[in-house]
């Protein structure tokens, strides 16, 4: 045992800190939370023991329902659409176009702003009174394109995502080019002497080989969609009337508008435990999305 432990000492040390960061910033705060859904508490006042009563005016509460509809409608809706034209573009890029590094770059560029400053300018171009849409329409004659869509109950949630996608598209492009470029080319090249198109290939061979690219953006969408709050916020603050309410938003309207923070970590406490169990669904339905030896074999 001594010597395992002396073996093993080295590596602990190394681990250590990141172990102290994570306990800090990932444990404490769940932690936290957990502990003051319990509370009937305004964070500042000292607050008062009511047991699960939060979470049970929260499942009554028709705001966390409509929430709960919106991550069900944003998750297929921006994780799918997302994922293919970031799929499609990747396959021009990897065939060698012009300027294909220009191209890459440019794509990838809406992925590295911050939430924030995109939500403003689309909050600009899509304006039903000066922005960039309605002088398009009335320019071509297509008047739809003024719509107020973010004021409209019916459409704020798919106006926000609209954005969404465009600003995550490029992401998804770059996993897949990394996935292309990962695959053996003497597979596609076989292919190619067997006579299949370059349909039959790409779907057939490309698209089952991007298997784990396909699961780790599945993850990496839900995950996102789940903590999804600056565009939302800036875009709409979750309205009009909640119709673009999430999790995120509406935790933070709770617990630091309405002061309602016992409250509001009760919304926490959901989110982690259905982004937790939706992330773990994923990975039994489709894979741990690693390489297994048995595979390596095969």
């Amino acid at each position: 045992m001594r010597e395992r432990i002396a073996k093993a000492g080295p590596g602990l040390l190394f681990l250590l800190p990141a172990l102290i960061l994570f306990v800090v910033f990932v444990v404490y705060p769940i932690v936290y939370n957990v502990q003051a859904s319990t509370l009937r508490w305004d964070g500042v006042n000292p607050g008062v023991f009511i047991g699960l009563d939060n979470y049970a005016d929260l499942f009554r509460d028709p705001v966390f329902h409509t929430a709960l509809k919106n991550s069900a409608l944003w998750i297929p809706l921006t994780i799918v659409p997302q994922a293919l034209m970031g799929l499609l573009l990747a396959l021009a890029l990897n065939r060698g176009v012009f300027a294909s590094t220009f191209y890459r770059a440019l794509f990838f560029i809406p992925a590295i702003l911050s939430p924030i400053v995109v939500g403003i300018v689309w909050q600009r171009i899509m304006d039903p009174f000066n922005g960039v849409l309605t002088e398009v329409g009335k320019a071509t004659g297509l008047d739809w394109l003024g719509g107020n869509f973010l004021s409209d109950p019916s459409t704020a949630i798919f106006a926000v995502i609209a954005v969404n996608i465009w600003m995550w598209t490029g992401f998804s492009m770059l996993f897949y080019l990394a996935g292309l470029q990962l695959i053996d080319t003497s597979v596609l090249e076989a292919a190619k002497v067997d006579g299949a198109s370059w349909w039959q290939t790409t779907t057939r061979i490309v698209f089952p080989l991007l298997k784990h690219t396909h699961l780790s953006l599945l993850l990496l969408g839900i995950i996102g969609s789940l903590k999804t709050f600056e565009l939302v916020y800036v875009l709409t603050q979750g309205g009009p009337n909640h119709a673009s309410e999430m999790l995120p938003t509406f935790a933070f309207q709770e617990a630091f508008q309405l002061q309602s923070v016992g409250y509001g970590s009760a919304i926490s406490v959901v989110l982690i435990v259905v982004a937790v169990t939706a992330s773990l669904s994923m990975v039994r339905v489709f894979g741990s999305g690693f390489i297994t030896g048995e595979e390596k074999r095969k």
